[in-house]
């Protein structure tokens, strides 16, 4: 972004960002807590926000956006992507969608595998820590 104002957490003031993104952030001393959902590429996505910045956006494009077209979250200019959603790229049409226009945009060609499911691979990673554990932890003892 351009700048962080930042009166909160480091008593910093306004420091200068690298300037890549029309976006400026303060932080505030609420934090924010959400699970928004979108829409971005024209696939549905989701995500989890946690911080304490308020991030004002003075131009780019728009990541995610609702059912009407308007902006909900995020920057974009040129290659250059920002959001503040944690996680978003676990929405599996969204992240093949993300991942072949970052290939189009590098002039490269990607094809997405259409079969893959973050969530199926998350429950399968946990499905064998669960076996792990039960094969080799005293459970009994822990509880």
């Amino acid at each position: 972004g351009e700048r962080i104002e930042d009166e909160v957490e480091s008593r910093a003031g306004t420091v200068e960002g690298l300037g890549v993104l029309p976006v400026r952030v303060r932080f505030a001393a609420e934090k924010t807590l959400a699970r928004p959902s979108g829409s971005a590429l024209g696939e549905p996505a989701e995500g989890y926000e946690i911080h304490h910045g308020v991030a004002e956006v003075l131009g780019g494009e728009p990541v995610f956006t609702d059912a009407g077209g308007r902006a909900l979250d995020g920057c974009r200019v040129g290659a250059v992507w920002g959001t503040h959603w944690h996680g978003s790229l676990e929405s599996d049409g969204y992240r093949r969608a993300f991942l072949t226009e970052v290939a189009r945009a590098a002039g490269r060609r990607f094809v997405p595998a259409p079969d893959t499911s973050f969530g199926r691979l998350r429950e399968e990673q946990l499905d064998r820590l669960g076996d792990l554990i039960e094969e080799h932890a005293d459970t009994d003892a822990l509880l």
